[in-house]
């Protein structure tokens, strides 16, 4: 009995010191009745959702019920089913309870059956249960602060960002880095460190230069991080991608900390320099090759500058005219140019300038040292820099001189000529004024007659050249266009197509006039010279050139390029055209209200309502602030108007999310038909005073131009009462 009794304290005083325990660590603890119901907590339980115990007597499985989130019951239910089940050791269950004053709080739950009936059934089962609402929230801001970064980290697509932990090991990369190195995120992150990005030898050679043996690639992660520790460490690097290419990068290293200043990991931050190496070799190589042509060419060479001054001239130059060198920079251009010359000169000067020619040739002749006079072949190209502005002119002169004193040294010449000419890949055909080919090289007479073909001589030009224009390549030229001197209805350097094996091929005509012993013009002579690669790369110029880069829509200069073929090509087919000014209201509070950001995101979306709104043929651009134009070519003014109301009907509708609300816009637009003989500033003007009429006769409408026929008394295009409808 003694014994039976010192066994009862033992227990009682163990059952005191577990309950010092729970009290001491501020733990609720329960023990339930799965069969029952029955219930028994702590004061603690309670507490933790804002009461005294007493106050939810009778506790039982329903006190629970009643405070956890509906949310979360399943979830514990299931977690008591499997612990039930003996598939969990333990019942475990992160779930929110309703706290007296109404708000949630966070609460671990952890519990265990310690007794079972006869029937294996849970019978009784205690546990533990944490306000763990500190904990929780502290998790939902480190996720969201992840959430944050990455979306920032992966916003900079443009510059790779890696970030590792302390051992090297990346935890975070971007799109930018998935771009630049070729492998995916959750290929890297969790399993790989930046070394695997080094080449091999040049990590080899920075340790030995750190005074390091070489070694392993850990090495040299340890050897960047201890730098980067107290301040930025940027080096330009070479990275390998997954694919093996090797890419040239400037690298720089940070030290990341937490909010102790403690260390955490490191970020590095690559941007791919290989494209901006590449093109600065590049650059350098063309720069020497062309010191070493200007220097060197046989040729008169010479930078001309704008007013005419000599900036620079080769050596061929200086003999060609009799000149030293110093002489030549000294004077301009136009003091050694022949009277009777001098005007032809400068008004192709004046085209070059006005960006009516890309370049141009011209026989002139120029004043010697010595007073004689001097025949030159000139070719003249303009050097613009990357805004489209003027520079300096290229010249290239060829003394000419020989040829035309001596009829016999011209005829030798010509031979040495033909045979050279044979030699040459470009098209070359020699021709009478009235079209009669004379002699033609074998590039030539391979290309237009065949392989089996010997000459081209005495067929007309016509039967065995077709040319067209890249504005019309369905209609083909006559050629006797372009044997008359005079004219210019074609550029000869941009337009032309050549008809050849069943496609239209881009190329370059030049023309050498022929005179005979008279100085009477009695020919020319063709140079017909493939110009796709040229087209191509000068229609990429232009576009980069053209494109506002807001709304990706024809800027002002690509719109008046655009314009001003239209304009051609109404004048020469009579086809009907419409020009469309489109001017949005109440844009300008936008700005004021919610700023640029908030007016940009209108523009586009504006943009892009005028870009789906039209024909596939029409031409869209942005002129700038507010201000929108479309041309129509092929369109009358009746059907461009009803463009105009479905296009005022979708802008009235376009409504574009900015924080918590809608900004809208509306549009006044006014339309005017392109008329032959007219130029760009009168078919803006023409649109324009539309648009200003749309405006004062109260916004939001469409106004038109009367047509021809309603200024003569013939009545509206578009009917009676329908012109200027409000959209």
């Amino acid at each position: 009995m003694q014994q039976l009794r010192e066994r009862l304290a033992r227990a009682e005083e163990i059952s005191r010191r577990l309950q010092m325990v729970v009290d001491g660590i501020a733990v609720g603890s329960w023990e339930w009745n799965p069969q029952t119901g029955q219930m028994r907590v702590n004061e603690r339980w309670a507490e933790i959702v804002g009461y005294q115990r007493a106050e939810l007597e009778p506790i039982c499985a329903q006190t629970f019920v009643r405070l956890v989130h509906p949310d979360d019951l399943q979830r514990s239910d299931q977690a008591l089913q499997a612990h039930f089940d003996g598939r969990e050791p333990y019942y475990e269950c992160l779930c929110r309870m309703r706290h007296r004053q109404g708000h949630w709080i966070w609460v671990q739950d952890r519990g265990k059956v310690y007794e079972r009936d006869a029937q294996g059934q849970p019978l009784w089962m205690a546990g533990a249960h944490a306000d763990v609402s500190d904990l929780q929230r502290a998790r939902q801001q480190a996720a969201e602060a992840r959430q944050r970064l990455q979306a920032i980290v992966d916003a900079s697509d443009e510059v790779a960002m890696i970030v590792t932990d302390m051992q090297g090991t990346i935890v975070m990369f971007n799109t930018g880095a998935e771009r630049l190195l070729g492998y995916r995120a959750d290929e890297i992150v969790g399993k790989a460190s930046p070394i695997l990005f080094h080449e091999h030898q040049e990590v080899q050679t920075q340790l030995r230069a750190t005074g390091a043996p070489a070694g392993t690639p850990e090495e040299l992660f340890a050897c960047l991080v201890e730098r980067a520790r107290e301040q930025t460490y940027s080096r330009q690097w070479t990275f390998v991608r997954k694919d093996g290419q090797h890419r040239q990068v400037r690298l720089s290293i940070s030290a990341l900390a937490d909010g102790q200043g403690e260390l955490t990991g490191f970020v590095g931050m690559a941007t791919d320099l290989t494209e901006t190496l590449q093109a600065r070799a590049e650059a350098r190589l063309a720069e020497e090759k062309f010191a070493g042509a200007f220097t060197g060419a046989a040729l008169g060479m010479a930078l001309v500058s704008l007013q005419g001054r000599w900036l620079d001239v080769n050596t061929a130059l200086c003999r060609i005219l009799g000149y030293s060198r110093e002489e030549l920079l000294q004077v301009d251009f136009q003091r050694l140019t022949h009277p009777d010359d001098l005007d032809t000169d400068l008004r192709l000067v004046q085209d070059l300038l006005q960006g009516l020619r890309s370049h141009y040739h011209l026989e002139k002749r120029y004043i010697g040292h010595d007073g004689n006079v001097i025949w030159g072949r000139l070719s003249v190209s303009l050097v613009r820099n990357e805004r489209g502005e003027p520079l300096h002119f290229v010249s290239q002169i060829q003394d000419v001189t020989a040829q035309r004193s001596s009829e016999m040294r011209l005829l030798e010449s010509e031979r040495r000529n033909r045979i050279t000419l044979d030699a040459v890949t470009d098209l070359v055909v020699s021709v009478g004024l009235d079209g009669i080919i004379e002699h033609a090289n074998s590039a030539a007479v391979r290309e237009l007659a065949g392989e089996d073909a010997v000459s081209l001589a005495g067929r007309h030009l016509q039967e065995v050249i077709a040319l067209t224009t890249e504005y019309a390549p369905g209609s083909v030229l006559d050629v006797s266009v372009l044997l008359d001197p005079e004219s210019n209805a074609v550029d000869l350097q941009s337009d032309l197509l050549l008809r050849h094996g069943g496609r239209n091929l881009p190329i370059d005509l030049t023309r050498a006039w022929l005179h005979d012993e008279r100085g009477e013009l009695s020919g020319a002579v063709w140079v017909l010279r493939d110009a796709t690669q040229q087209r191509a790369r000068q229609r990429e110029a232009r576009q980069l050139a053209e494109i506002d880069p807001l709304t990706e829509l024809s800027n002002r200069r690509g719109f008046e390029a655009h314009l001003q073929r239209a304009l051609t090509r109404v004048e020469r087919t009579g086809q009907s055209a419409s020009l469309m000014f489109i001017d949005l209201d109440r844009f300008k509070p936008i700005n004021d209200t919610w700023g640029h950001l908030a007016g940009d995101a209108v523009l586009w979306a504006v943009a892009s309502v005028l870009r789906h709104g039209v024909r596939d043929s029409d031409i869209v651009a942005r002129l700038g602030g507010d201000e929108f134009a479309v041309i129509l070519p092929g369109c009358s003014l009746r059907r461009a108007r009803r463009i105009g109301l479905d296009l005022l009907q979708t802008l009235s509708l376009l409504a574009v999310p900015w924080e918590r609300e809608r900004l809208q816009v509306g549009a006044s637009i006014g339309i005017a038909a392109l008329r032959g003989g007219m130029d760009v500033d009168q078919a803006v003007a023409a649109a324009d005073a539309q648009c200003y009429r749309a405006k004062a006769a109260g916004r939001n409408n469409v106004q038109v131009q009367p047509s021809v026929e309603e200024v003569d008394g013939g009545g509206p295009e578009d009917g009676p009462g329908e012109e200027g409808e409000d959209g």
